[in-house]
């Protein structure tokens, strides 16, 4: 005889003897969420048979279990401020240790209040700014609710900073929770005596190849102030960007603290004095492109340094050597003597620059402020008319970057201006003012959009353009200009069609991109501008979508644009960051 089963039926008696096995034993806890519940969870015993891949429970196992229940769920909702829940607790037992149910009902019932909090700090740190900020933003009120998870963290924030800031002697005085049952209520007491603050003692350097006056220079305290654990990180930061050292620890001596002093020592591990560097790429702007460069680290022990580079493409070759030495604050100021020599032939340019001069770079609160005069002599060629200029331009550049990120930026906005003039009273060959306004944001619209937006305005008051030097004029389209034309493929145009620059530049563009996996966004944009001599600005614009890959140092972008008020197209590829 053979019995003959359809195959759904077939499956479904299979699967019966292991779902009848996972009904048999149930633990449904009802009427509580949230991490109370989640704490329940964790501390009731008879929750862990149903994870558990030891012998089966017996029965006497099981009510046992279910009899310490109602204990255990009390303890895990005191950390909530719940002392008062309503608790329905069943269990079902068969005959078989497989076949068991608890049904577990938790009200949780009124959350109990703080009525009083003492929360008083004592000793030389009773008025410290930081520890009180720490005791105001603490959820540790009057009238709130007591949760244990907040007063833990009250006493360890206040640990954590006291120590940070030097109190290395501090300790609870007073730590206690009065908890009134019958009334559901709190009293907090809590009194920190924060002991002496440590000053910063003796500071000891390993020998190093500049001088110790220098080094002091890049510390954001002196000898004698209080200590600040986040203003030694500054300091030992400060060293490493300095470019002078391959490794720095700064470490406070915390087993060397007498009459509240604390040495500090420097452990120094130098660079190589010498930094060669040689790079290959390619631009759409540019083409193909060589970089070669030699940093002299450290000239003498002022840590005077000398940066040259050379960098050759399809369009330009430039030599660039920048003697640098380091300001009064030498993580930010820095004095320069800067030596150019250029020569540009693209289809639009075709010209040779040699300059001299010195630059000024000081930061002034968020703002990056660099003051240069240099000595510039030009020689171009359009329309086959060679010129030349000699001047000596005195200019100034402010900028400020402010970002989330600067390498994966999701909010932040870049902001810079810069002004420039020449005089013929002053050793130049004509009279002009420049100005230029540049502007970056991007912004994040929801999980996965950005909004990216960028302008730039550019004005240059001269008597005559042809008296302007071709490096000066203003040229609009390329990578990161109006995208979907060629490079300083827009402005003003001479006799013969070639575009010769303007005195004038406004350029805008509006970009949205959108993350469709790790590390890869798609992007559509419209950019539009041009230079110009006059107030007919003409304004050309091009549109198109890219593809962005987040690297390690910054998006490579890869876009493909079309200009709207022409035929053709452009593929234009960049690497760095947004800001």
């Amino acid at each position: 005889m053979h019995l003959l089963f359809p195959p759904r039926l077939l499956v479904l008696l299979l699967l019966l003897p292991c779902s009848w096995q996972l009904l048999a034993a149930q633990f449904i806890l009802e009427g509580i969420e949230g991490e109370p519940a989640d704490n329940i969870r964790a501390l009731l015993r008879i929750d862990d048979l149903m994870t558990s891949e030891g012998a089966l429970p017996t029965a006497s196992r099981l009510r046992y279990l279910h009899r310490q229940a109602e204990g255990e769920i009390r303890t895990a909702l005191e950390p909530y401020g719940y002392y008062h829940p309503q608790l329905d607790l069943q269990l079902k037992v068969e005959g078989d240790p497989e076949q068991w149910q608890a049904r577990y009902r938790v009200e949780a019932g009124p959350q109990m209040k703080i009525s009083s909090a003492r929360l008083k700090l004592e000793g030389e740190g009773a008025d410290d700014s930081i520890l009180l900020q720490v005791i105001a933003e603490s959820p540790v009120k009057v009238g709130a609710p007591l949760l244990h998870g907040d007063y833990s963290a009250l006493k360890s924030h206040l640990q954590s900073h006291a120590a940070e800031r030097g109190y290395y002697e501090a300790g609870f005085k007073v730590s206690e929770i009065r908890v009134d049952v019958a009334g559901n209520r709190a009293d907090i007491a809590l009194v920190y005596e924060t002991g002496p603050r440590a000053r910063i003692g003796e500071i000891r350097f390993d020998e190093a190849p500049v001088s110790e006056s220098l080094l002091r220079r890049y510390m954001p305290f002196d000898s004698g102030d209080p200590v600040e654990t986040g203003k030694l990180v500054e300091f030992q930061r400060n060293l490493i960007n300095s470019d002078y050292f391959a490794d720095v620890e700064v470490r406070p001596r915390l087993d060397e603290l007498a009459d509240a002093e604390l040495p500090v020592d420097v452990k120094l591990t130098p660079q190589k004095r010498s930094l060669y560097q040689a790079g290959f790429g390619y631009g759409t702007d540019t083409g193909a492109r060589m970089q070669l460069g030699l940093t002299r680290r450290w000239l003498n022990t002022r840590g005077h340094t000398l940066e040259t580079r050379l960098r050759l493409s399809q369009i330009r070759q430039q030599f660039t050597s920048s003697y640098q030495i380091p300001g009064d604050n030498p993580t930010t100021d820095r004095f320069a003597f800067n030596l150019l020599l250029e020569d540009e032939q693209s289809d639009t340019i075709d010209a040779r620059t040699y300059s001299i001069g010195g630059s000024w770079q000081k930061q002034l609160g968020e703002w990056e402020r660099r003051l240069a005069l240099d000595w510039q002599q030009e020689t171009w060629t359009f329309e086959d008319e060679e010129q030349d200029s000699t001047l000596l331009i005195p200019s100034a550049r402010f900028s400020r970057t402010r970002a989330d990120n600067r390498l994966n930026t999701s909010r932040g906005h870049q902001i810079s201006f810069g002004v420039a003039a020449a005089a013929e009273t002053l050793l130049s060959d004509t009279d002009l003012f420049q100005l230029d306004l540049r502007g970056k944001r991007v912004d994040t619209l929801s999980e996965r959009w950005r909004l990216l937006t960028r302008a730039e305005l550019g004005l240059t008051l001269i008597d005559s353009v042809d008296d302007l030097p071709a490096s000066m004029r203003f040229y609009a389209g390329g990578d990161n200009s109006v995208r979907g034309y060629d490079y300083q493929s827009l402005g003003p145009e001479g006799s013969d069609g070639e575009v010769i620059g303007g005195r004038y530049l406004v350029t805008g563009s509006v970009e949205m991109d959108y993350l469709i996996k790790d590390k890869w966004r798609v992007a559509a944009f419209v950019d539009t501008g041009n230079a110009f001599d006059d107030t007919d600005m003409n304004l050309k614009t091009g549109a198109g979508i890219g593809a962005r890959w987040q690297s390690p140092v910054g998006p490579v972008r890869l876009d493909f644009a079309v200009p709207l008020d022409e035929n053709g197209w452009q593929i234009h590829f960049t690497l760095g960051p947004d800001l």
